[in-house]
Parts: C-alpha cells; structure tokens; sequence
C-alpha cells in the first residue's frame, strides 16, 4: 500500500500544506482526511482529472484534515455528477457521520449529496486494500472519543495510519507482529496532543524504522530528525499553491487585522505571507457560514487561542451565524473562550476609512 500525500504539515505548518493521503486506482479517488489546502492541491495533480469517483474516509473534525469537504461535495456534483463517497464508523457511540452531517448544515450543502458508507461497503472494493478498520485513539481533549486511527489489510501485510494521536498503543502491538508499513504522526513540539519524536525512537527499533513513515511534521527540522534516526518520510506530491488567487481581503491598523472571510486557504495565505506577525487582535465580520468564508477559521481559532492568548472578534448581528459558529467551535475541538462575538466592528478600531482601503493578497 503506498501512499501519496497532498501535504505533510501540522496545522500551523503550512509551508508543508495540511497532512492529507491518497492513491488513485482504476480512476478511483481514495483520500484519508482533506484539510484546508487538499482540495486545491487536488486540483494541481496531474491525475486529477481522470478521477470519476471519490471515496474519503475522515480521521476526526478538526479543520486541517476536514475544512476541504465542502470543495470535495460540490466538485463531485458540478464535474462528476456523482455524490461524494464518505465512509464512517458505525459504532453506537460513534458520533463521526452526524458531526459531518451537522458540518454540512454549516457549509450550507445539503447532506444528500453525499454517500455514507460503512468500512464492510469498501470490503474487497480496491486492489490496494482488503479491509479497513475504524481504531479510537488519543489526540485531542476535546474531541475525546472522537479521534481515529486506521488499520488496513493488504496482501502485503497490515498498515497503520495513525493520524494525530498521542497514542503508542496500536504501534506497539504491530512492531511485535508481521506489518508492512506504518504512517505516523510526529511532533517535538507539541507531544500532549501528537506523538512524541523521542518516545517514536524508544518503542520502534533501528531494524524496523525503515518501515515506518513519519508525518504531520510540526517543523521541516523534524523531518531531518526523523531521516537522520533512520525514519521514512511520506511521500509527499504538493505544489506550490501559495501564489493561487483568492477573493480575500485584509487591512491592518496597528496591531490589529480584519478579514474578509475566513476560506479553505484564509490561514496558509495568513501564516505564509507573514501577516500574522505582529498582530494582536484578529476581527472577522460573517454574513453567512459557507465554506467559502468559514472553513479554516479552525486553524485560526486555535492560532488566537494558543498564539496570541486572546479570542477571535467574529462581528455579526445574526443569531443564525452565531449558532453556527458555535456548532462550528464544538465540532473543530476548539475552546469556547477562543471567540468573542460583537454585534458590529467597534468604531474606536477601525474606523469607515480604514475599512476600506483593505489590501489584497497579493499574487
């Protein structure tokens, strides 16, 4: 089983574009989670389109590895004229398929443009895999009991993804038997929410790291860190899509910035472009919650939380946003204090003139 990967990068390492995989076979699309930047990056690869199908299968909310779905379903309708294939869990305390529903509602795209489909409808659907399996594991606190690895069974042998996760459990267990390959999510960084690089190196001996694919790099020095102690890298197929043009507009008054909408690639262009730098106060004005203004406001979110310690100014008048945007927080796994909702942009920030002369991203 090998897989390619439209990213290798944490949420907040966008130069390395969000960790997302795939394989093509037969014109089948088969994508494990498809984050902020997937789709376009989708869009850059030379197989794209031949695709005819798409299957996709989502390891847990948080917007790095689900913000594209919105792209993805409306792609399957206008170019393929088919539903999107998503396959969930189907657990009783598995909540997966209705936070993806209720993430639809958000996006504004009706839930019937897509397919749910159970791991036994994929059985023996592909050469590359024989079966998938749905494996709960440890990432983030809350998105508890929400967050999954996956196994699969090739004729080669077992292959782990584990996504984000802290957990060694499952790797443990497949290092003491026969495995073909594991895909592992790495961080020096950030080890209570991601795998600690240093307990990576402790459980998998020097003989196997050669089957071991480390990803979701929080830093390009953790993937020197990983070649240099013998790990594999992911395969990574990303272009350059930083120079893509986009309806996004700022302005900037001292230490503070207001946005136009908060799209799929609202953040890497952010993060990339240094705008974040510097500033302290991030204001959001929202007429509505389409995909297209909201679906990385995650990485952002997270950003104020963790980054600039205060809350995202969202400015709206419309209880509908508003309720929106809080489902939307629960289902990212975001910190409610993470926001802060006023009815207008306060006139002592940004006054009529300054709002006006927003730049625009340049190309």
């Amino acid at each position: 089983m090998n897989l390619k990967f439209l990213g290798i990068g944490s949420a907040f390492q966008t130069s390395l574009y969000n960790n997302c995989a795939y394989f093509i076979e037969d014109n089948q699309l088969f994508l494990i989670d498809c984050g902020e930047t997937a789709f376009e990056q989708l869009k850059e690869q030379e197989d794209f389109s031949a695709i005819k199908e798409i299957y996709v299968v989502f390891t847990h909310t948080h917007s790095d590895h689900i913000a594209s779905l919105g792209q993805l379903v409306e792609h399957c309708e206008n170019a393929l004229n088919k539903k999107l294939n998503i396959i969930v869990p189907q657990g009783k305390e598995d909540t997966l398929k209705e936070d993806i529903k209720t993430l639809l509602d958000i996006f504004s795209i009706p839930k019937e443009k897509c397919n749910f489909l159970s791991r036994d409808d994929i059985t023996n659907k592909f050469k590359t895999f024989q079966t998938m399996e749905f494996l709960k594991t440890k990432h983030s606190p809350e998105l508890e009991g929400k967050c999954y690895s996956l196994m699969f069974e090739t004729s080669e042998g077992k292959v782990l993804y584990t996504s984000d996760s802290m957990d060694t459990k499952y790797i443990e267990e497949l290092i003491n038997s026969d495995f073909s390959k594991i895909y592992t999510d790495v961080t020096l960084s950030i080890p209570e929410v991601h795998l600690d690089f240093n307990v990576l190196k402790e459980i998998v001996p020097e003989k196997m790291r050669n089957k071991v694919y480390c990803m979701h790099f929080d830093h390009p020095n953790t993937i020197e860190e990983a070649r240099k102690n013998g790990f594999q890298i992911a395969n990574t197929t990303a272009k350059d899509i930083s120079i893509l043009p986009r309806e996004f507009e700022y302005a900037k008054v001292e230490d503070k910035l207001i946005l136009s909408n908060c799209g799929e690639l609202a953040f890497m262009h952010l993060k990339n472009q240094n705008i974040l730098d510097g500033i302290k106060e991030i204001y959001l004005p929202l007429e509505d919650t389409n995909h297209s203004s909201v679906a990385s406001l995650g990485s952002l979110l997270t950003y104020c939380y963790f980054v600039l310690q205060n809350p995202l100014y969202i400015c709206t008048e419309q209880e509908e946003v508003k309720d929106h945007m809080k489902s939307l927080i629960r289902l990212y796994g975001i910190p409610k204090s993470s926001v802060e909702f006023k009815n207008n942009l306060p006139s002592e920030v940004f006054t009529q003139k300054q709002v006006k002369e927003k730049e625009k991203i340049k190309q």
